[in-house]
């Protein structure tokens, strides 16, 4: 697995305990239902507390950074998981560029490029697990 530099994953880490976890979870589903309304349908719970077990996923994520070999595990079950949920491997895009916008209306002019291309970093390299065991998922059943 490729690993980040710590410069930028202390700026994903810094950035993610500064976002306000409930407006986070809001913002975060109304743009990713604008970007692909066909998404609305595998959200089935209540969105509120699907946005906070989302924001919670990506705590542990973010956290494990720093300490892959704990991480990994960890993400590649949630990949998995996420086959169930009727997840397919171009929602991930889509759910990035939601990531994205919400980060950078809850940061302001803290979303600087620094900062942006240390999250598009991190979650593509967390994507890019998710699928990897979502492919593997897949081709078991």
């Amino acid at each position: 697995m490729r690993s980040m530099k710590l410069d930028a994953i202390a700026l994903v880490q810094e950035t993610l305990v500064q976002i306000e976890p409930a407006a986070t979870a809001v913002i975060f589903y109304d743009r990713l239902f604008t970007l692909d309304p066909t998404l609305r349908p595998l959200f089935t719970h209540d969105l509120t507390l699907q946005g906070l077990r989302f924001l919670a996923a990506l705590h542990v994520a973010v956290g494990g950074l720093s300490e892959p070999e704990l991480m990994v595990t960890a993400v590649k079950q949630l990949g998995k998981r996420h086959v169930a949920y009727g997840v397919r491997p171009e929602h991930y895009h889509t759910f990035g560029k939601a990531l994205f916008w919400t980060l950078e209306q809850q940061l302001g002019d803290r979303w600087t490029p620094a900062v942006a291309a240390a999250w598009t970093e991190a979650y593509y390299l967390l994507a890019g697990l998710m699928k990897e065991a979502a492919q593997r998922e897949m081709v078991m059943v």
